[in-house]
């Protein structure tokens, strides 16, 4: 085929593809919400590699799933880091700020405490709440188990819109990391 047939033949194609007068919607990016505090007490580091979270929630996107499992995607809406990174930082933060102690996304140097996250569930239900049913388990160096346990947080809606979603989940991180901290052994607790 001569290339000016060829490129004759593109044109064609590709001018029916292309819609001129239609303006793309902006990205709005959204981070999960967090106290920025120092640690007070110098250990044991608190390590918290990245969460599992559902597949359907391993995305670029926000993604809002309905009771039923139906999901509905936010082209628009976008997380600024992995949602599996941004709800072990959360939660990290979060402990932080309630026991003192570091935590960290690195593996530290020396004896440490291991927390394993796992998102089980993270939704919308029809009276316009935000669900998040995430499990905490927290080991030792050795990898003995000190602590082990799920914890469900509901918060309502204004409306289900992508802020208030985001919104919403970040209240129930806090309030599950608060949940998990009050569970933690006496030695691991911030002095009050």
């Amino acid at each position: 085929m001569k290339p000016s047939l060829l490129l004759g033949v593109l044109s064609v194609l590709l001018t029916g593809c292309i819609i001129f007068d239609k303006k793309s919607e902006a990205v709005t990016f959204h981070q999960l919400s967090a106290p920025q505090t120092a640690p007070t007490r110098p250990s044991p580091a608190i390590f918290i590699p990245r969460a599992i979270i559902p597949s359907s929630l391993r995305r670029a996107n926000v993604v809002m799933l309905d009771e039923a499992g139906w999901v509905r995607v936010e082209d628009a809406h976008r997380w600024i880091n992995p949602l599996d990174r941004a709800v072990a930082e959360t939660v990290g933060h979060h402990l932080t700020k309630l026991t003192g102690l570091p935590s960290a996304s690195q593996t530290p140097a020396g004896s440490h405490l291991l927390l394993l996250l796992d998102v089980n569930h993270m939704s919308v239900t029809g009276d316009k709440r935000a669900v998040l049913e995430l499990h905490f388990r927290l080991e030792n160096t050795e990898g003995v188990m000190i602590l082990d346990k799920t914890i469900i947080r509901s918060t309502s809606m204004g409306e289900t819109t992508p802020e208030q979603y985001v919104q919403a989940q970040s209240t129930n991180l806090a309030a599950a990391s608060a949940a998990f901290a009050e569970l933690l052994p006496a030695e691991l607790k911030l002095a009050r």
